[in-house]
C-alpha cells in the first residue's frame, strides 16, 4: 500500500511541476519581444532589431503585439503615434546603450499640431520621452488616452509647449486606475493634466508649470494627489466636483492661484505647502455644509495662529452665493 501512496504522490508532484511550468510559459510578461527604434538608420534594412532599428516609432508600434517593448534611440522624430487597441500592455522608452553618456530623451516633436500619442489600449507605458509642440484645439495633447482605457502609466517624461499636455476624458464614470508620476510638464496653453469622469487614478510627483491649469480634475473620484510641484501656473490645481480625493504634501509656489475645489466634499486636503501664491493660495465653493472636506496640517507661512487656519470661500445657495470659511485645523509652521 505504501508503494501505492509514493507513488500516486509522485504523479501528483509531476502534474503539479507541469502545471506550473505551462503557467508560466502563458505568462505574456516571459516572452516580451524588444523592437528597435534609431532615427539614424537613414539607409535600413529596418526589422526592429538591435542591428537594423525601424527609422520611425510608428512603424515599431504598427509590428508590435501585445505586452512588446519598443525601445528608442535619442534623436528627434516627427511624428503623430496611434497606439491601437489590441496592444494592451505597450510600453515604449528611451533606448539605453550600455556606457551611453548621453541624458537626453528621444523627442517626439508635433509642429503645433494634432497629438503626440493616442493611447486606445488598456496598461500601456510611456517612458523617458520628450513630447513638445504639439496640438492647437479641442483635444489636441502631447498624449490622449481614449475613453475606454484602463491602467495607462505615464511615468519620467517632458510634455512641453503643447496645447493640452495630458488630456483624458470618459462619457461616463469608470474606474481607470491610471498612474502619472515624474513627469515634468511646463509651458501648456490650457491644461497641464485634464480628467473628466475618470476614478482610482494617481497623480504624483510630477512637477507641474507655465501652465493655464497646471491639474484639472472634472467629476472625479477617489484620486490621489501627491508629492507634486505647482509652480507659474495660472490655476495650479482645481477639482471641479467630486468625492473622497486625497490631496497630499503637494507644493504650491508663485501661482496665481493655489489649489481651487467646487462643489467637493469627503475629501482629505492634507500636508500641503502654500508659499507665495500672488492671488489666492487655496479657494472653495461648495454647495452643501454637509460631507465637507477635511483640511488640516497645510503649511501657509509662519504668521498662522497654530490651532486653527480660516480658508475664505463661497457657499453657492440656489442662485445666491454666500461667503463661507472653512478651517485648515492644526497648520503646520513649517513646509510639510
Amino acid at each position: 500500500m505504501s508503494k501505492l501512496i509514493r507513488a500516486i504522490f509522485i504523479m501528483l508532484m509531476m502534474c503539479l511541476c507541469t502545471l506550473s511550468i505551462g503557467g508560466n510559459a502563458s505568462d505574456p510578461t516571459g516572452f516580451k519581444n524588444t523592437i528597435y527604434v534609431n532615427d539614424d538608420n537613414f539607409a535600413g534594412p529596418w526589422d526592429g532589431t538591435e542591428q537594423h532599428p525601424y527609422r520611425h516609432i510608428q512603424d515599431a508600434i504598427d509590428h508590435a503585439a501585445a505586452m512588446d517593448f519598443i525601445t528608442v534611440a535619442n534623436g528627434t522624430y516627427y511624428e503623430h503615434l496611434i497606439i491601437k487597441s489590441h496592444l494592451i500592455g505597450l510600453t515604449i522608452s528611451r533606448w539605453i546603450n550600455p556606457g551611453d553618456s548621453d541624458t537626453y530623451q528621444p523627442t517626439l516633436i508635433g509642429n503645433s499640431t494634432g497629438t503626440g500619442i493616442a493611447i486606445n489600449a488598456s496598461n500601456v507605458k510611456i517612458t523617458q520621452l520628450n513630447i513638445t509642440h504639439y496640438g492647437q484645439e479641442g483635444r489636441d495633447a502631447g498624449i490622449y488616452v481614449e475613453t475606454d482605457v484602463t491602467g495607462v502609466n505615464i511615468y519620467d517624461n517632458i510634455i512641453s509647449n503643447s496645447y493640452h499636455g495630458i488630456w483624458i476624458k470618459r462619457d461616463i464614470p469608470k474606474a481607470t486606475y491610471h498612474t502619472i508620476e515624474k513627469n515634468v510638464i511646463t509651458h501648456i496653453s490650457e491644461r497641464g493634466v485634464s480628467m473628466v469622469l475618470c476614478d482610482q487614478n494617481k497623480i504624483l510627483s510630477n512637477t507641474v508649470s507655465y501652465c493655464d491649469w497646471g491639474v484639472y480634475l472634472h467629476d472625479c473620484y477617489r484620486n490621489t494627489i501627491s508629492e507634486n510641484m505647482f509652480n507659474y501656473n495660472t490655476e495650479s490645481l482645481v477639482i471641479d466636483v467630486g468625492a473622497e480625493n486625497q490631496i497630499s504634501l503637494n507644493t504650491f509656489t508663485k501661482n496665481s492661484y493655489g489649489l481651487g475645489t467646487v462643489g467637493t466634499r469627503s475629501s482629505t486636503i492634507s500636508k500641503n505647502n502654500f508659499i507665495d501664491n500672488t492671488e489666492i493660495n487655496a479657494y472653495f465653493i461648495t454647495f452643501n455644509v454637509w460631507n465637507a472636506d477635511i483640511w488640516s496640517g497645510n503649511y501657509w507661512g509662519r504668521l498662522v495662529f497654530p490651532l486653527v487656519k480660516p480658508i475664505p470661500g463661497t457657499f453657492a445657495l440656489a442662485k445666491i452665493d454666500l461667503p463661507w470659511i472653512k478651517f485648515d485645523f492644526f497648520p503646520s509652521l513649517t513646509p510639510n
